[in-house]
């Protein structure tokens, strides 16, 4: 398998449509809008401390944490507590096959 180079690079296989690393500073509050995806992400912690809600239930992630979101699963970031530095990953679309983020009342 050869090295993938820099996010959304032109990936060989199809077990990964995006990936990326995310930073955000202390004291962020409603960092992103609730939304889902037509696909699995996963959120792993590198740094820091954030406030995210998935399906409801919100949930302290730090370093060594990772948040498992499937599709469909409704989620957001609340707030940041630490300077918070994660890399975050999505599997293949499936269902309607749609990129980014999705609304509830948008886009289902």
């Amino acid at each position: 398998m050869p090295i993938i180079q820099g996010p959304n690079a032109n990936v060989p296989t199809a077990e990964f449509a995006h990936w990326g690393l995310a930073t955000f500073k202390t004291g962020m509050r409603n960092v992103t809008r609730a939304h889902f995806h037509d696909c699995d992400e996963f959120v792993f912690m590198i740094s820091g401390v954030m406030v995210m809600r998935s399906e409801g239930v919100e949930y302290t992630l730090r370093k060594g944490d990772v948040l498992v979101t499937r599709m469909g699963d409704e989620h957001e970031i609340l707030e940041i507590l630490e300077d918070t530095t994660y890399f975050w990953l999505e599997t293949e679309l499936r269902g309607r096959k749609r990129t980014g983020h999705l609304h509830r009342g948008e886009d289902d």
